[in-house]
């Protein structure tokens, strides 16, 4: 049998693995970055002459478990419960689902935080204090009004460290918070905090520890300046569920929506207000994503589904002569190459000259869209301002809009009508973005 070698060399900057050491990393091009680990269980895990397979950790041995063996499986209504925050549950599925480990991520400012405590406040848990002290943490949780007999503080920054606690105080907690996985340190790992190989190490081991303890494990992961997860690919695959959390930082509304989720929908989003006392839940009726009633130029309501619920926004414009030889173009809550596509239809189906503007499009409200039928309002918003026409925000745009200009239903249609007429406007139906024309001069 070919020798396993116990080391091997990793690249701090992308995490890729070699099986010697070299100047240059091949993958990233960067330069002294590979650093010796160790090879977990090379070497270790021999076979043969009919012995058992034994686990590396503590020499037990592996088992198998059938899922028609009603005692190998846990009840439903014991694997998941509540956190409490029914926008919150909302997002996970049915709740928060013992073991599993979720990655929680937003800006700076936003919140992350404040929910965390929140949840903790609601059923007690386990916080890993990395980045803040004993008294910060004290302060927020006497102004959001939550009991503090709830919070186990743990000041640390060390892995080790919370596996010693979490081993000593087994079925004690229900949820840990590790705040924030960019400050932990494996102590038998390499690296500085924050490098994928430590992100990988911490990850993987707290993984371990949730899955071997049955304790639901949230992360919080900082966001990069191009507002993705540090160590985005790294850690996704890694836990169970990818948690979002966005909004203005300067506005009440914060749109919490999952990326990823093994153990329900990731199309469901929950709604926040941020007040004085904290995050307050919003229900669908109170949901008002419209700065104001007034029309105006550029400016254009629609209604977009996020999860189950219906949601109305405003998109707003603004075209103007470009004096530079690239023009410049702007999108705020929209894929840009979204945004992109839609401003070439409108350039070909309507004939403005585009070309020679700087177009700005934005979400008010701080939420990012993903939805389709949002596509005709965006055109309907630039097309008002290109021309300096008003529409009214009496009417609603809605439709997916093809390459060729026409305009398609998107699902739930039913719903986004009802909605739209319940707060008394009208949906104004188009077949082609050239309808817009006589839309505006309505």
């Amino acid at each position: 049998m070919a020798k396993v070698k116990e080391t091997t060399f990793v690249c701090n900057s992308c995490g890729n693995e070699f099986s010697k050491w070299r100047g240059q990393c091949s993958a990233c091009g960067e330069w002294n970055s590979l650093r010796e680990v160790k090879n977990l269980g090379g070497g270790k895990n021999k076979r043969g002459g009919g012995q058992k397979a034994k686990s590396g950790k503590n020499g037990s041995e592996v088992e198998v478990f059938n899922l028609g063996n009603k005692e190998n499986v846990v009840k439903k209504n014991e694997f998941i419960f509540s956190s409490g925050i029914a926008e919150f549950d909302r997002v996970l599925g049915k709740g928060i689902v013992q073991g599993s480990v979720m990655l929680f991520s937003g800006e700076p400012g936003v919140g992350k935080s404040t929910l965390l405590s929140q949840v903790v406040g609601k059923i007690g848990g386990l916080y890993v204090a990395g980045e803040e002290s004993l008294e910060q943490i004290r302060l927020r949780v006497s102004r959001l009004g939550l009991d503090e007999k709830n919070f186990d503080i743990l000041a640390t920054n060390t892995l080790q460290d919370i596996e010693s606690v979490l081993e000593r105080t087994k079925n004690v907690y229900k949820i840990m918070i590790v705040d924030s996985i960019q400050v932990l340190v494996d102590e038998e790992g390499t690296g500085v905090p924050g490098s994928v190989t430590q992100l990988k190490s911490c990850t993987f081991k707290l993984v371990e520890m949730a899955k071997r303890l049955g304790i639901a494990i949230f992360i919080v992961g900082h966001v990069t300046k191009e507002g993705s997860i540090a160590g985005p690919k790294l850690l996704e695959h890694m836990v169970d569920v990818v948690l979002y959390f966005e909004g203005e930082k300067n506005g009440e509304l914060r749109i919490l929506r999952a990326i990823k989720n093994r153990f329900g929908s990731s199309d469901e989003v929950g709604v926040f207000r941020m007040e004085s006392v904290g995050l307050v839940e919003v229900r669908s009726d109170e949901v008002n994503l419209i700065s104001s009633e007034m029309s105006g130029v550029g400016k254009t309501i629609t209604v977009v589904m996020e999860g189950s619920r219906p949601m109305m926004v405003e998109i707003q414009a603004l075209v103007t002569e470009s004096f530079a030889p690239m023009p410049k173009r702007g999108f705020v809550g929209i894929d840009y190459n979204r945004g992109q596509m839609l401003l070439a239809v409108a350039q070909k189906s309507l004939g403005l000259p585009l070309y020679k503007d700087d177009v700005f499009v934005s979400v008010m409200g701080g939420v990012k869209i993903m939805d389709t039928g949002a596509d005709l309002a965006i055109i309907g918003a630039v097309y008002s301002s290109a021309k300096n026409k008003m529409i009214s925000t009496k009417k609603v745009l809605m439709g997916e809009v093809s390459l060729i200009g026409e305009v398609r239903k998107v699902k739930f249609f039913e719903r986004r009508v009802n909605e739209a007429k319940g707060l008394g406007r009208q949906v104004v139906e188009a077949k082609t973005v050239k309808d817009l024309v006589a839309i505006c001069n309505r």
